[in-house]
């Protein structure tokens, strides 16, 4: 008897042996794909997704700090791009502004070996590519993001063919609001409030 159950252990443990050898292993995520997936950074740009209201005030480009341009039938959609897994977010913008229609496009995303937001906007106004960036900040209320860009005239003819620092915050208020800010810094001057978007959800 203790010979038979001997046996019959030897042979279960012999057949479940041979299981787990011929059973396939499980592939191992390569490393320059798993530095690429989303993460924490990626899921704090989550708020801004959705259907938005906003309401632009200018204070450059024939409107002042006193009495800024004002445009409040701006709409806003913001959408993770499809196809690259959370990886980037989308905004787009239509709506009048002083009179004349307004648009702008652009991507957000989070450079994981940089540890870095990078934000590119294009709109219908400058012949550039507006390009951000900024630290990633994780337990903060806002993100800041800066870069440059060569003035065409958006602060007047006395710029044109300047290099004009720039700084974009995002603050997120509530998760149904945000504030965007925009701030200029010509050469040898202060910085300067150049635009303010406030986005309400829809």
């Amino acid at each position: 008897m203790l010979t038979r159950l001997l046996a019959t252990t030897v042979a279960l443990t012999l057949t479940l042996l041979a299981s787990c050898a011929s059973a396939p292993a499980s592939p191992e995520v390569p490393t320059l794909v798993r530095n690429g997936l989303p993460g924490p950074a990626h899921q704090r740009l989550q708020p801004l997704i959705g259907e938005w209201e906003v309401e632009m005030r200018t204070f450059i480009a024939g409107g002042t700090p006193e009495k800024p341009l004002v445009a409040k039938d701006v709409k806003g959609t913001r959408r993770w791009v499809e196809g690259t897994g959370g990886r980037h977010l989308q905004e787009e913008l239509t709506g009048t502004f002083n009179g004349g229609p307004y648009y702008r496009l652009g991507w957000l995303a989070h450079a994981n070996m940089a540890k870095q937001y990078e934000f590119v906007t294009i709109d219908a106004l400058n012949a550039a590519m507006m390009s951000y960036h900024g630290p990633s900040d994780n337990g903060s209320a806002e993100l800041n993001m800066t870069g440059e860009f060569v003035d065409q005239g958006v602060l007047g003819d006395a710029y044109i063919g300047k290099t004009i620092r720039m700084r974009t915050v995002i603050r997120f208020e509530t998760p149904d609001r945000q504030v965007i800010d925009l701030l200029f810094t010509p050469p040898g001057e202060p910085e300067r409030l150049a635009d303010r978007k406030t986005y309400t959800r829809r």
